[in-house]
């Protein structure tokens, strides 16, 4: 007879997440059940997907403006998210195969936000604006298709569900650098944003931002996760309403 085969507990998630509420959670558990690395950026994939559908269909220059800034925003802090955790993974665990996935990465989305910012200059009631939109999404959905289809995948394959589900939740850490992110100004003593507008914020580079996610607080890293998981368990869930 074979001896029982022993139970691994569950490795307890990050103290901020013992309280955020999940999608279906077991009774048993008062925790946010694991959620895998490509899950997660499957759901920033479609969040994107979501509000450059809307720019596409926007008629009014001010409805235009707004949702060119939202995409912009969220293109360049879904490009940090995978610099800060994607890339060094693809690097660690697929070594040149995956350093060369990396570049690529990277490379595709400099030229993204190259395009963005002209687009900026160009302005919202451009003949061309439109034009030019619908070929940038166009690249990016090619984009996201790659790294969909081929990168994550490669990627998962070379982890464990318990690794997966760590990148995920750093992951998920980094929603927080959202343009209206303020920080505490100590020659004044008043919490102060840190860009002022989002151009500001689409013009700083990775190191930069790798200081200011370097600097989160506990509290804005612990909302961010919750708008994360609230978005899931809500009517909108698995549509990237983050």
């Amino acid at each position: 007879m074979k001896p029982p085969k022993k139970t691994v507990p569950l490795e307890p998630p990050p103290s901020c997440e013992s309280s955020i509420p999940g999608p279906a959670p077991a009774p048993a558990s008062s925790f946010d059940p694991p959620i895998s690395f490509s899950t997660v950026i499957e759901d920033d994939h479609r969040t994107i997907n979501s509000y450059a559908a809307r720019l596409k269909k926007a008629r009014t220059s001010q409805d235009r403006a707004r949702l060119l800034g939202e995409v912009t925003w969220r293109m360049v802090r879904h490009d940090i998210s995978e610099e800060l955790i994607m890339r060094p993974a693809l690097i660690a665990h697929l070594g040149l195969t995956g350093q060369q996935m990396a570049e690529h990465d990277r490379l595709d989305h400099e030229r993204a936000r190259t395009e963005l910012m002209a687009l900026f200059n160009l302005g919202v009631d451009e003949p061309d604006f439109l034009p030019r939109v619908n070929a940038l999404m166009a690249e990016l959905h090619e984009h996201m298709r790659t790294e969909s289809g081929e990168q994550i995948p490669a990627l998962e394959r070379m982890l464990g569900p318990s690794e997966s589900q760590r990148l995920g939740r750093e992951y998920i850490r980094t929603f927080a650098l959202t343009p209206e992110l303020e920080t505490l100004d100590p020659a004044i003593g008043l919490r102060r944003r840190v860009w002022a507008t989002v151009e500001e914020y689409t013009c700083m580079d990775s190191a930069g931002f790798r200081v200011v996610w370097e600097s989160l607080t506990e509290e804005q890293v612990c909302s961010a996760m919750s708008e994360y998981y609230g978005s899931r368990s809500g009517p909108g869930r698995g549509k990237g309403k983050l």
